[in-house]
This record gives C-alpha cells, sequence and structure tokens, in this order.
C-alpha cells in the first residue's frame, strides 16, 4: 500500500473492488474458493487494519475498515463477506482474558499478514478438546466456517473433554488433521468460503488458547460478547453493500442498455416517470437503512471503547438497535435486489448481465439467522423494555 493513513487504505480497497467488479460474473459462476481474492487482500496491505499499531498493525477503527469494505461489497459481496469475517476473527480475539497470548497472536498475523477465518457456528455440536502436554488436540467437525478454507488461522472454541470448560481457541488451518472439504455450493455468496472444515486430534499449543469464553451462558460477559452483537452488525453491511451493488449495476444498465416503453411516451428510458418512481423508492430504501446501520456502528463502537466496565444493560441496548439495523437492512436488501429486474427489463434476465447474483447473494446472507426473531427483540423492548436475552445471536 502507498501512501498513508485513512485514504490510502480506502484507496487500495477501492482499487481491490475495481478488479473484482471487472470478473464478478464469471468468477461467481465459476464458484471455486477464494484463494486468488484473498491474495489480492493481502497484496493491497489490508488484513492488518484492526491490528493495534503497536503491535505491527495499522490501528484503524471499525468505522475506517467497514467503510473501506463497502465498495468491496457492491462489486462481489461473497469476497466482502470473507473480508468482514476475517476482521472479525483476527479481532474477536482481543476479547479473551489472556492478553499476552492476543497480543503474540495479533503481532504474529501483522507480520505474517495471516488471513482469518472462522468455525464457530453455534447449531454445530462443540469440538472436543484433548489436553496434550501444554495445549489440547481438537476434534470435530463444523459446517458453514466462512472464510476458513482459505485462512491462516481459524477461531473456534471447544470443551474439554476432562472438565467440561469451553475454551476459545485459534487453530492453524494448514495444520495437520486440518480438512476443508470444499462443499460450498450454494445458491448465493458462493465464493465465501462458506463450507465445512474437520479436525482431526489437531494440535493447538497453549500460545494458541484465548481462555474461558464469555460470550454466552453461565461464563456470559458483556464485553466478550460483544463479537456476537459485531457479527450482526456486520451483515446488516453486507445487506445494505449488496443493495448498492444492485442499485448502480442497474441504474447503469438502464442509462445504457433500457429503451423506452412503447407507450411510455418518453424518448429515453431515465425520463420514465415509472422507472423513476420505482428508482426513488429503491434507493431511499437502501439510503435509510444504510444510515440505520451506520448510526449503529457508532454505538457498537463506543461499547468497544468501555472495555470490561461494558454493562449488561449497555450491552442490551445494543443488541436492540444492532437487531433494529438488521431488520431495516434485510427488507431493504431482499426488496431492492427483487424490484431492480422492474427496471432493467426482460432482457437483463440472461446470465451473462449477472443481475441475479444480486438477488442470490442477498436470499442467502439474510437467511443467516432468522429476522423474525430480531424483530421479537425489538418489539419486545419497545412494548416491555426487555433487552434480548444474550445467546450465539444475540
Amino acid at each position: 500500500m502507498t501512501g498513508s493513513g485513512v485514504e490510502a487504505f480506502q484507496g487500495a480497497a477501492r482499487k481491490v473492488a475495481e478488479a473484482l467488479a471487472a470478473d464478478a460474473v464469471v468468477r461467481d459462476e465459476a464458484n471455486r474458493a477464494p484463494f486468488a481474492e484473498v491474495s489480492a487482500l493481502r497484496d493491497a496491505g489490508l488484513l492488518d487494519a484492526l491490528v493495534p499499531s503497536g503491535l505491527g498493525g495499522q490501528g484503524r477503527s471499525w468505522s475506517d475498515v467497514l467503510s473501506a469494505v463497502r465498495p468491496i461489497i457492491r462489486a462481489d459481496a461473497s469476497i466482502g463477506h470473507v473480508l468482514t469475517y476475517h476482521y472479525l476473527n483476527s479481532w474477536r480475539i482481543r476479547l479473551n482474558s489472556r492478553p499476552g497470548v492476543i497480543d503474540e497472536l495479533e503481532r504474529a498475523s501483522a507480520a505474517n499478514r495471516w488471513f482469518w477465518g472462522g468455525a464457530g457456528n453455534p447449531r454445530d455440536a462443540a469440538l472436543d478438546l484433548v489436553p496434550d502436554g501444554d495445549g489440547f488436540r481438537v476434534t470435530g467437525r463444523k459446517f458453514f466456517a466462512t472464510g476458513a478454507q482459505v485462512a491462516d488461522r481459524i477461531t473456534a472454541s471447544g470443551t474439554r473433554v476432562d472438565t467440561g470448560e469451553k475454551l476459545a481457541i485459534v487453530i492453524d488451518g494448514r495444520a495437520e488433521g486440518v480438512t476443508h472439504h470444499d462443499d460450498w455450493d450454494n445458491l448465493g455468496q458462493r465464493l465465501s468460503a462458506s463450507g465445512s472444515v474437520s479436525f482431526d486430534a489437531v494440535r493447538v499449543p497453549d500460545a494458541q488458547v484465548l481462555g474461558t469464553s464469555g460470550q454466552a451462558g453461565a461464563a456470559f460477559q458483556p464485553y466478550p460478547s460483544l463479537s456476537i452483537l459485531f457479527f450482526q452488525l456486520v451483515l446488516a453491511h453486507l445487506h445494505v453493500g449488496i443493495a448498492e451493488g444492485a442499485l448502480a449495476t442497474a441504474s447503469e444498465y438502464v442509462r445504457t442498455k433500457v429503451r423506452p416503453w412503447a407507450t411510455s411516451g418518453v424518448e429515453l428510458a431515465t425520463e420514465d416517470p415509472y422507472l423513476l418512481e420505482i428508482t426513488g423508492e429503491l434507493v431511499s430504501q437502501t439510503a435509510a437503512a444504510d444510515a440505520l446501520t451506520w448510526r449503529v456502528t457508532r454505538q457498537a463502537e463506543g461499547a468497544v471503547a468501555r472495555g470490561w466496565d461494558l454493562t449488561e444493560a449497555e450491552r442490551g441496548e445494543l443488541a436492540v438497535d444492532i437487531a433494529t439495523a438488521k431488520v431495516a437492512s434485510t427488507r431493504a436488501v431482499n426488496e431492492v435486489t427483487s424490484k431492480v429486474f422492474e427496471l432493467t427489463g426482460a432482457r437483463a434476465t440472461t446470465r451473462a448481465t449477472g443481475f441475479d447474483r444480486f438477488w442470490r447473494n442477498a436470499r442467502t446472507i439474510t437467511l443467516h439467522d432468522p429476522v423474525v426473531y430480531k424483530a421479537r427483540e425489538v418489539g419486545a423492548y419497545t412494548l416491555s423494555g426487555a433487552t434480548p436475552t444474550p445467546s450465539n445471536y444475540s
């Protein structure tokens, strides 16, 4: 990365986005794990953005990072997905109880330009941790392990078979006994490397054990559980970015390729009052979801700044606000990616245009966890003041 500061960082991200946009349709159809794309992110100097400058990273804020990622999401939502999850998984280790271990991991991550994935799907069986010398051997399989296939390091949690204690751990993504099954072949987010990963007695030394997981359950603490809320927050950013990408691509198509309808009475499609109304409605809906998502992002940064002093009440209110953004962004992206076809017309349904990828990506990512439960949480807080019970999704 040339230059310095936020401008250079965001400029590097825009260049990656431009390169991704050039062949997004072709790569989406090929449906290959994004090894080359991750290499491009690494070469652009984007991976160490959230690592503190004192540990060799760039020390960027979440707002800086999410602003930089947004053009990448617009261009290729799959790569935006794995990159935001890289940031989440490399950052979430900081929310654990062994600062010395965490500092060394972050220092190594910046020095080696590690890419991070996760194997933490809470709806799968827990990974087993068998004590082995100064560390453990981890065994089990995780599905929907976004980014793990292309990752240098994988965050996960496992349960000690001897004591039942749940620990947060980091696994070398290329270690002996790690098997990436390359079995992600879903409707959308096709390059997000979200398939399954298995661990067969994989060695996890003490230097990769982060400590007791305090995200949910009996060991819950507000500050460590912010990782759960940030996963929900970045999903809202992904939703808005997909909607923005669909609108930008459709608008360009209308300007350059759409002919006015025979009975419209206008000479240009851009003068058609119906297309103007549809466009205005979709842009307004997207802008509203975007504004709400950024407002909540600033609140989330404030919660991070509170650190271990964050209270359950503060955490609960943030959970509600993020749920509100999740509801709004989900509705917006599903509406936008469906209705853009009313702007572009029948000719745009050819596979060569790739307009369907926005809808497929939106339908896939918005099913991450049921949005109706997020709406219920917002309703419960509004009517009774109840905040969500901390869980693996709230």
